[in-house]
């Protein structure tokens, strides 16, 4: 019942506005991943996906603006049936009253510092713009977007049933995501003091399934731009409400950007990122519990790690090497802070009492084609070895290959 309302809603808007100008758009996007362990190549797993994703835009009167796009995806890996996804993706209606913001419908939203919150919901947001900075307060909902999409995992069900394939036979139980509401207060200033951007938020996350996990942020990033240096520094606090406990939690985030002095654009970013994992007092009282985002962000190409009880450290580099051919190369070391956080590749049950995960090294090339068209080519190995957590584990190597058309 709550879907249909929700699409009457959407119609609703549509004759309630009358459009003025138009435009349409489609984009085709179409991948192909390989993946193995180095030591046995003739186990790897292929997989191919690709997306339809058709868009329209509209003018509404003088101050409003309308967006709707959609997707259908397909994903077959090695021999298995193909899957076909149909889904409704960004669409919003906007209204700029000069001072004023007013944004509803299903939109993108991201915290401070993009480890939190960042994705679709559907929902309202009003931003208001003024000489000492902006202020956005937003209320959103995430129970009817397509649970890939939304990659929320927060609990171990979650994340369970995440793996599960869509079944039409019971689309409710296997295509929608957990619902969660979610209540945003941010403040940024461009230029603080003159020289310094400022960003900051609290989110609050109310669990409105069965499990009752509830979660509250505190997040703030600064970023100091210099001539050929970015500084950005940021921190979260969470507290964690579960089985009538509140467990505080931390994450940070830390970059130096040198861009390189170079006639085609380059650059160089060390950085550093940590997510709290379990701290436990003598009497094994959990003092700092292991970060819990909202939204699942991947960390790294190859292992695809949930950021939580994890450190980064990356050395990248991303440049144009031609006018149309541009590049990216990464180091990422992985750090685990417990041993019961983190349970994934490369480490099994029984591995030893090592913190460090290994190394990722990959490389990436862009190539466009032409206006519309571009290729992108990726390839990376993960070494296990370069740690103490499972350094007898296979090595991991993938390639993927990403085609994007479009039609504007």
């Amino acid at each position: 019942m709550k879907k249909i309302l929700f699409l009457l809603t959407a119609v609703f808007y549509l004759e309630a506005f009358p459009l003025h100008a138009f435009d349409f758009g489609l984009v085709f996007s179409q991948d192909a991943n390989i993946s193995a362990p180095t030591s046995d190549l003739d186990k790897a797993k292929f997989d191919i996906s690709g997306a339809l994703m058709p868009r329209f835009t509209a003018l509404l009167g003088e101050t409003g603006t309308l967006h709707i796009s959609a997707a259908v995806s397909y994903k077959a890996e090695n021999s298995a049936d193909t899957l076909v996804i149909p889904e409704l993706t960004r669409t919003d209606i906007n209204f700029n009253l000069g001072n004023v913001n007013i944004n509803m419908g299903r939109m993108f939203y991201g915290d401070p510092l993009g480890i939190t919150a960042n994705g679709l919901f559907d929902g309202a947001q009003i931003s208001f713009i003024t000489h000492n900075g902006n202020i956005r307060i937003a209320g959103l909902y995430t129970g009817f977007l397509y649970r890939d999409r939304a990659a929320i995992t927060m609990t171990d069900n979650e994340l369970k049933s995440g793996k599960d394939k869509v079944d039409y036979d019971d689309f409710k139980n296997t295509y929608f995501a957990p619902s969660r509401i979610l209540a945003a207060l941010e403040y940024d200033h461009q230029s603080l003091a003159g020289f310094i951007g400022l960003k900051t938020s609290i989110l609050a996350q109310f669990d409105a399934g069965d499990e009752k996990l509830n979660s509250q942020y505190l997040t703030a990033a600064l970023s100091v731009p210099g001539k050929s240096v970015i500084f950005d520094l940021g921190g979260c606090l969470e507290l964690i409400e579960y089985d009538n406990e509140i467990t505080p939690a931390l994450a940070a985030d830390i970059g130096l950007t040198f861009i390189l002095p170079t006639r085609l654009e380059k650059q160089i970013k060390l950085s550093g990122r940590y997510s709290s994992g379990v701290i436990e007092d003598k009497n094994e009282n959990k003092i700092i519990g292991a970060f819990l985002p909202i939204t699942t962000v991947p960390q790294g190409e190859l292992v695809e790690a949930k950021f939580s009880g994890l450190s980064l450290l990356s050395l990248d580099f991303t440049g144009r090497l031609a006018k149309s051919l541009s590049a990216g190369a990464a180091f990422t070391y992985f750090i685990r802070h417990d041993k019961g956080t983190y349970v994934y590749y490369p480490v099994t049950e029984g591995d030893s009492n090592g913190f460090l995960l290994g190394a990722e090294i990959f490389g990436r090339l862009i190539w466009t084609v032409s206006t519309g068209i571009s290729l992108n080519l990726g390839t990376g190995i993960f070494i296990p070895a370069l740690g103490d957590a499972a350094p007898g584990a296979d090595m991991l190597w993938r390639a993927k290959l990403n085609l994007v058309i479009s039609i504007f």
